[in-house]
C-alpha cells in the first residue's frame, strides 16, 4: 500500500471516498438508522473537500483507494477502510502516519462500535469522557492520543 496526502480531491476521488464512507458507516453502525447516513452524505461530501485527507492506495495500476483518514486540525473526523481491505494494516498505517505529524489527536467514537473502540485503545488512545451524540442519541466516547 502507498499513501498520498490529498490537497485537492478530483470528482472520482471524492466519489470513491463517499462510497467508502457510506459503506463503512452502514456496516459499523447498525445501531444507527440507515436513513441518518444517507441524510448526512451531502454534508460529509462538502466537509471532505475542506478536510485534510490522507488516502491509502492499492499497489496496482488503477490506484484504487483502499481507505482514508480525514482530519480537521487535531481532530480525526473519520478513518474508513474498504470492507474488502480491512484487517490488512491499512488503518494502522494511516493512523501511524498522522500520529507522526501531531503531538495530540482527538476523536469521537460510538461506544457500541466495539471494534473501533478496541482499535483506538490498542493505538494508544484513552477515553477522556462519555457523552450522547445528539444527532443519533447514541453514547459515544471522546478519545485522545498524546505523544
Amino acid at each position: 500500500m502507498k499513501t498520498e496526502h490529498l490537497t485537492h480531491l478530483t470528482p472520482q476521488q471524492l466519489d470513491q471516498l463517499m462510497s467508502i464512507w457510506l459503506s463503512g458507516n452502514l456496516t459499523a453502525h447498525p445501531f444507527v438508522h440507515t436513513g441518518y447516513w444517507h441524510e448526512q452524505a451531502p454534508f460529509v461530501r462538502a466537509a471532505l473537500q475542506e478536510a485534510e485527507i490522507i488516502i491509502g492506495l492499492a499497489d496496482d495500476p488503477d490506484d484504487r483507494i483502499l481507505g482514508f483518514i480525514g482530519l480537521q486540525a487535531n481532530y480525526i473526523a473519520g478513518l474508513f477502510i474498504r470492507k474488502d481491505a480491512q484487517h490488512q494494516g491499512i488503518g494502522t498505517a494511516l493512523l501511524t502516519l498522522v500520529k507522526n505529524n501531531h503531538q495530540c489527536l482527538r476523536l469521537n467514537v460510538y461506544i457500541a462500535n466495539r471494534q473501533a473502540v478496541a482499535f483506538y485503545h490498542h493505538s494508544g488512545f484513552r477515553v477522556l469522557n462519555q457523552t450522547i451524540d445528539q444527532a443519533t442519541n447514541q453514547p459515544e466516547y471522546t478519545m485522545q492520543w498524546q505523544r
